[in-house]
């Protein structure tokens, strides 16, 4: 294979607003420390004296979004976390399959007057315990099929409000999901630097704000994340965007993941993967479709594993989310083309939410203000597209036709 040169990386307008996005929509350092307390706490809590589980607990350890640092805000406009772990229990695999579910409801619920007892509901496939701050842990129950790759499991499914579904197990293996994504999904050692670095701040920075500008202690920083796993957390935004006001089941989040890790590794800026990763998706759904079937894919460490078996429950399911698909590879095709920042944050608006975007845009526009003022960049007051530096000898304008695109370092400047 013959060397290329790799470009600096997040020095385009796109991909720092692109990453900027998904730095405020993702699990903080502070919210996933939270969140490992909570989960340890629960899991000695299910296995304190008088539980129905106590020393029947196996394991206890994170999946989905968790295991693979791809955690974002559930909700559009409450920020909401859903934070997925697995229970693997000491139980006989002959057991019916509402009777790990009750068995793991009763014993975090606990007696009237526990620290659990009001936050607790059972779910289809999991117990959810709810916190004030709009967090929720969701734990599934699991029961490890001896003989079979590591943790491949039972996974149970009841639903007791609905006598009329049928009750029934699968096999699932979402530890071998998580391991097998992240390692089709390795970090790229100077973009982690950056979005590591540039996450970090922008925590910090909130943290003082919440202090009210009193020295905050700098946290651990975040997640070292791949552009791959940066454009997961984009695709789950725009994917929440997209059926917040809808009724039914969303896409879920493990295919567009296991969607992601198939074409990954491909691209050298934020955009190009985040326009990679959209056509990749459109593609597969479109195959499928065009065959006249919905989409099935499998855990790739876990053939009975299907990852959709709940969704699409419909062509017409798919077909919506294909309509979804094409307008964001439009959307995502112009922010790569090139355009105004005014159409730029519009766009990103539209895929990623008026919160979000908003807020990126605003700090965008202050730094570029301060540089302005500073008499390091000159800005087109007509479009506000472009920042125009000086140059550091003559401090001449170079002209604008000069540049097909404002170029920063992340953290502003030439």
């Amino acid at each position: 294979m013959n060397p290329r040169t790799i470009p600096p990386q997040l020095t385009e307008t796109t991909d720092i607003l692109l990453a900027d996005v998904a730095i405020r929509v993702q699990l903080s350092r502070t919210d996933y420390n939270k969140a490992v307390d909570r989960y340890q706490t629960i899991n000695d809590w299910i296995e304190r004296d008088g539980s129905p589980l106590k020393e029947l607990v196996e394991l206890f350890y994170s999946q989905g979004s968790m295991a693979i640092g791809a955690t974002i805000a559930s909700r559009l406009r409450t920020d909401e976390f859903d934070i997925d772990v697995v229970a693997q229990l000491d139980l006989p695999d002959y057991v019916l399959p509402h009777e790990p579910l009750d068995m793991l409801f009763e014993a975090i619920r606990g007696e009237p007057g526990s620290r659990y007892y009001k936050k607790t509901k059972r779910r289809t496939r999991c117990v959810t315990v709810d916190y004030e701050d709009k967090m929720h842990i969701d734990v599934t129950p699991v029961i490890r099929r001896l003989g079979t790759p590591e943790r491949e499991s039972w996974l149970f499914h009841d639903r007791p409000e609905d006598p009329q579904e049928p009750s029934y197990r699968l096999i699932a293996n979402p530890y071998g999901f998580a391991e097998w994504f992240k390692a089709n999904t390795p970090p790229d050692q100077d973009f982690a630097d950056i979005f590591e670095k540039r996450a970090a701040e922008y925590e910090q920075l909130v943290l003082m704000e919440a202090a009210e500008n009193e020295p905050v202690p700098l946290q651990e920083p975040p997640f070292r994340k791949s552009k791959a796993v940066i454009v997961l957390q984009l695709l789950k935004r725009w994917r929440n965007v997209q059926y917040d006001t809808r009724s039914g089941r969303r896409p879920p989040s493990i295919l567009i993941a296991k969607l992601v890790a198939d074409a990954a590794n491909h691209t050298d800026r934020l955009s190009e993967e985040l326009l990679l990763q959209a056509r990749h998706m459109l593609h597969e759904f479109q195959r499928f479709h065009n065959a006249g079937c919905c989409i099935h894919v499998t855990n790739p460490v876990c053939e009975q594993d299907v990852l959709t078996d709940r969704w699409p429950e419909s062509l017409r399911d798919q077909a919506i989310f294909i309509n979804d698909l094409e307008n964001l590879v439009a959307k995502v095709e112009r922010l790569v083309s090139g355009c105004d920042l005014s159409e730029m944050q519009a766009i990103m608006m539209n895929l990623f939410g008026e919160a979000p975007t908003a807020e990126v845009f605003r700090a965008f526009n202050e730094r570029l203000g301060k540089e302005v003022r500073d008499g390091r960049s000159q800005h087109r007051p007509n479009t506000g597209s472009r920042i125009i530096p000086t140059t550091a000898a003559t401090g001449a304008t170079i002209p604008s036709g000069a540049l097909k695109t404002s170029k920063h370092t992340f953290f502003g400047g030439e």
